[in-house]
């Protein structure tokens, strides 16, 4: 998981069949100076904190189960942050 905080969409005017009614999102990566794209499942707004799955595990975020492979996924923001302790 990787935590980050949402900082816009991502605008396609075509998107890969298996992205057809996703949302993609930018998220900057806490304390690196680097940002990712992410499929929003959560419906995040920008200045959310996230927390964001990867490789297969965000394929397990949008279907769970081993029959998930053919899935476009490398990122999917798995948890809304509301607080920290």
């Amino acid at each position: 998981m990787i935590a980050g905080t949402v900082i816009g969409d991502v605008w396609a005017s075509r998107k890969a069949p298996g992205l057809d009614g996703r949302r993609l999102v930018l998220v900057a990566v806490s304390g690196e100076d680097r940002v990712m794209v992410a499929i929003d499942t959560l419906d995040a707004r920008e200045g959310q904190a996230v927390l964001v799955s990867v490789g297969s595990g965000a394929r397990n975020v949008l279907s769970p189960g081993p029959d998930n492979r053919a899935l476009l996924c490398d990122a999917a923001i798995a948890l809304l942050v509301d607080g920290e302790t």
